[in-house]
This record gives structure tokens, C-alpha cells and sequence, in this order.
């Protein structure tokens, strides 16, 4: 009696076919690095605005959620100026970096919101740890807003750190829904790299300590719909925990969309 939609995972139009034919019920993570990244300069609006609308047509009647550009870290922009950092899993990325450049980000909100009034958009902020950030973002979006004459799609907070799962309350005021990235909510709980083979036995994406975090954040903000994004999603034996702790969505792989969906339909929720 319970519907648990599986969702893809993609980042250009060629996955979008993917997810299309693979029984995919819309996009629950849309990556736009692969969009930024391949580009010596930064896109511009009508740029950007072109290829995000490529893609879209594919997805035309369903729900698309397209986190704002996550960069910084482990992947470099080459059309910005930005300082190398000593460690840059702890630096500037994510929605810190889009806060510290303006025109990046509204480049993107503006292209997102003209898309909104087409299509089933909705926006997600990366690698959001404090209340603060997450505010400054919904003030920009709902400005931007006003100033297209649109309404603002509906904007909601990744938790990918042990800090953004236990402040969820805060963060909550300036969002409207969650998505747990947990690959680097692992990363940063278990202090492992995820891609670090001499570590590789302590990066356990379903370990306690991680399924302990989402479980606070949810029961932290309750009136809020929480999805999950990560490999996490995709794992068959980790399903029961998710679905026990009220996972009503989940984000995947496009060639997973229907091996999660079996996977699924072979429990009860009673069995979770």
C-alpha cells in the first residue's frame, strides 16, 4: 500500500534516454558538472539554458531535481580563478563556492527558473552544512525570481555531511526538501576517501554511524520529504533500512532504475 519511486541518476541527454527506457519515473539528481567541465570558458545563459533544454524535452511530464554545479574539491574549474587548497575535501565546494561567485550562480538560477515554467523543475544546493548558506541561497533564488516575474521552484538541501544531518531542523527553514548524497556522507563520517583503495575497508556506506545520521536528520526535520541519491540507493540488501526509516524515494543509476524496482517489490514493508 506504499508507492516507493526510483528515480535516475544523470548528467548529459544521452542518460536521460537511458533513464527514459529503463522505467525511470523522472530525475532525482541532474548533474550539471559534465556541462561546466568540458568548457574552457563559462557557458553562458543562453548556453546553458540550450543544453539543459536538450535534455529536458526527454523528460517532458516528469519530475527533473537539477542540483546547482558541485565543484570545487576533487573536481577543478578551469574558467574560474580559484586557489589551490591544502585539502580541498574540506575547502571551497559546493554551495560554498557558488556563494563566492555570484555570476556562476546566477547563471544557473536564471536558466533553472525560466525551465521551471515549462517544466516539473525542482533545485538542489550542494554540500550544504550550515543554516546560514542555505539562507543566502533561498534569498538569491526568491530575488532572481521576482525579478523574472516567475514563482520560485521548489528548492530543497543535500545532506552529504554529519553536520548537515544533525542541524536538518535548521537548515529545514530555508528548504523544502532533503536528498541524502551519501557517498560523501560517508566519506565524511567515516573519514574515508571514496576513492582511496588503502581506506577502501572503512568506507561502509550502510555502516551504523551513516544510517544513525539519516535517521537523526529525519526525525530532525519531520515535515520535510527526505529522497536518497547515493550508491546507497542501489544497494538491494540496504533497501529494508531505508524504507524502515521512511525513504519514500530513491535515485539511481539509470541501468538500476530496474533491478532497485525488483528489489523492491520483493519486500513488505512489514519485513522492514
Amino acid at each position: 500500500g506504499q508507492e516507493i519511486k526510483v528515480l535516475a541518476n544523470i548528467g548529459s541527454r544521452e542518460d536521460a534516454l537511458l533513464a527514459s527506457d529503463n522505467g525511470a519515473e523522472g530525475v532525482g539528481l541532474y548533474r550539471l558538472e559534465k556541462l561546466f567541465l568540458s568548457k574552457k570558458s563559462l557557458p553562458t545563459t543562453e548556453e546553458l539554458a540550450q543544453e539543459l533544454e536538450d535534455t529536458m524535452t526527454i523528460l517532458e511530464g516528469m519530475p527533473v531535481t537539477i542540483r546547482l554545479l558541485d565543484v570545487g574539491g576533487d573536481k577543478v574549474l578551469p574558467s574560474i580563478d580559484s586557489p589551490t587548497e591544502t585539502n580541498p575535501a574540506l575547502g571551497r565546494r559546493g554551495i560554498r563556492l557558488l556563494l563566492s561567485f555570484e555570476e556562476l550562480l546566477d547563471t544557473q538560477l536564471r536558466v533553472l527558473l525560466h525551465l521551471s515554467q515549462r517544466y516539473d523543475i525542482r533545485v538542489l544546493a550542494p554540500m550544504v552544512t550550515v543554516a546560514k548558506d542555505m539562507a543566502l541561497l533561498r534569498g538569491f533564488i526568491e530575488d532572481t525570481a521576482k525579478e523574472l516575474g516567475c514563482p520560485v521552484p521548489p528548492l530543497g538541501a543535500m545532506i552529504e555531511t554529519p553536520a548537515a544531518a544533525l542541524c536538518a531542523k535548521e537548515i529545514s527553514r530555508y528548504a523544502d526538501f532533503f536528498s541524502f548524497g551519501t557517498n560523501d556522507l560517508t566519506q565524511y563520517t567515516m573519514a574515508a576517501g571514496r576513492e582511496n583503495s588503502y581506506v577502501a575497508n572503512y568506507f561502509v556506506e550502510n555502516h551504523p554511524a551513516v544510517l544513525r545520521l539519516m535517521q537523526l536528520a529525519i526525525e530532525g526535520a519531520s515535515d520535510l520529504p527526505f529522497e536518497v541519491c547515493g550508491e546507497l540507493a542501489s544497494s538491494i540488501e540496504s533497501l529494508p533500512k531505508l524504507l524502515e526509516r521512511g525513504i519514500r524515494q530513491l535515485s539511481v543509476a539509470p541501468l538500476a532504475v530496474p533491478i532497485v524496482k525488483e528489489g523492491i517489490r520483493r519486500l513488505s514493508l512489514k519485513q522492514c
